[in-house]
């Protein structure tokens, strides 16, 4: 294990960091335009708006408090101090950050199942209850200092390697290097509250919500929105969120972190171009964001986590057997089957339906909290997923496919400023001669 201070970078990468500092200050300097000319929209609170109040997600807020953090790591890791890691020492320092993460996960499952009030138990059955939250409680205390106390290192072992990924696929440039520059913490994201008319499976309004919600909470909020505004609504976690610097879910394994820190990565890299520019355009320019920054993701993920640690990787790598099911076309049947029923005007025989199949895929050992029409809103945006069935996703896949490499792939898709540019390229390249 790495000493208690240990120093990340090496002498001769200075002069870089103090270049990729000015990089990243010209980039905090367009977010602060964009969020200025954002807050300029006229605000009318509706119910909604008025329960959800108090459990906003602020972007300003994270932006003020991560990137002095960020900054003032940055200028440590200037100077000469501590001692460098050698490769074998950084590999076992993001494994272990990573490991103890999906422990604590696994570990804060069982506290909650353990402060959970038990009707007709005994007095000492209760004394040795509250023993078991009190040590829980603790372990879990002892866990999260020791992984803040390496998460620096390792934002900054991830944000190398992902940078010189970036580089061997032709990302970087001469001045610049890799722009926007790479730059993740590692944490919990917020929630999304997604809302969806209930005659239909649309992304009508979608917006964040603090991380860490119970359920009743969720619940409540869904409640407000069908009660006052009669639409779906689902609030849902999420892995990552592009603000910047990103953040990352830092409790669900090394591979799942290395491919959302891409994908992630992707979003700002398409910030400056007609494609990311145009994300809230539409839902299919939405969706075409979302599918291309996924495609990218997965790829530039595998490759960083094969150069940390030499092992070659597969996809699909998440099972979509678990409960003896095929997961991803079971999920689609029961979209296909809810659109089906709701283009016919049976709102309540969907919902029944689709709750239906929420406790099925329950049953088979899938923790599904709801599936309505907002779940397969915000599901749905991703067309590589179980939860779309958007043809965007078999198309960008042909299209990474045909292409001599990932940038090539990306300044395609990066080029549309619209679907209807989209649809163009598509039909002409389908009428092309093969």
């Amino acid at each position: 294990m790495p000493s208690r201070h240990p120093k990340t970078s090496r002498a001769s990468d200075r002069i870089y960091l103090w270049l990729r500092a000015a990089r990243r200050g010209m980039l905090l300097l367009f977010l602060s335009m964009v969020l200025l000319s954002a807050g300029q929209a006229e605000y009318r609170p509706t119910a909604l708006d008025i329960a959800t109040a108090p459990y906003r997600y602020s972007i300003v807020a994270w932006e003020l408090e991560h990137l002095s953090h960020k900054w003032t790591h940055r200028i440590g890791e200037l100077w000469p101090f501590g001692q460098e890691l050698s490769r074998e020492d950084e590999l076992a320092l993001v494994r272990n950050f990573f490991d103890w993460g999906m422990q604590q996960r696994t570990d804060e499952a069982a506290l909650r199942r353990a402060q959970a009030p038990g009707e007709g138990v005994e007095t000492n059955a209760i004394d040795r209850q509250r023993r078991v939250v009190s040590l829980m409680s603790d372990s879990l205390e002892r866990n999260a200092q020791r992984r803040q106390e390496f998460l620096p290192m390792v934002e900054s072992i991830v944000e190398g390697e992902l940078t010189k990924a970036l580089q061997q696929e032709g990302f970087g440039s001469t001045w610049l290097g890799v722009f926007p520059p790479v730059d993740v913490v590692f944490g919990r994201p917020p929630n999304a509250m997604v809302l969806s008319p209930r005659d239909r499976i649309q992304r009508e309004d979608a917006f964040l919500l603090d991380a860490g919600l119970s359920d009743q909470v969720k619940e409540k909020l869904e409640a407000v929105a069908l009660e006052s505004e009669n639409l779906s609504a689902v609030v849902e976690g999420t892995g990552g969120l592009a603000v910047y610097p990103s953040v990352v879910l830092d409790t669900a394994g090394l591979r799942n972190a290395l491919e959302v820190t891409a994908h992630e990565w992707v979003h700002h890299w398409l910030l400056f171009r007609p494609l990311g520019r145009n994300y809230l355009r539409s839902p299919e320019m939405l969706t075409l964001n979302e599918t291309a920054a996924t495609i990218a993701g997965e790829e530039l993920g595998d490759q960083v986590y094969t150069a940390l640690t030499g092992e070659e990787v597969t996809r699909p790598w998440v099972r979509s057997s678990t409960g003896g099911i095929d997961f991803n076309a079971e999920m689609r049947e029961t979209r296909s089957r809810a659109e089906e029923m709701l283009a016919h005007g049976d709102i309540e025989g969907a919902e029944s339906y689709m709750e239906e199949r929420r406790r099925f895929f329950v049953s088979r050992g899938y923790n599904i909290r709801k599936i309505n029409q907002a779940y397969f809103a915000f599901h749905g945006s991703y067309a590589t997923g179980p939860g779309s069935v958007s043809p965007i996703g078999e198309q960008l896949e042909e299209l990474r496919e045909q292409s001599g490499s990932l940038k090539e792939f990306m300044d395609t898709v990066a080029q549309f400023g619209s679907y209807e540019e989209y649809l163009e390229y598509q039909e002409a390249r389908e009428n092309s001669p093969s």
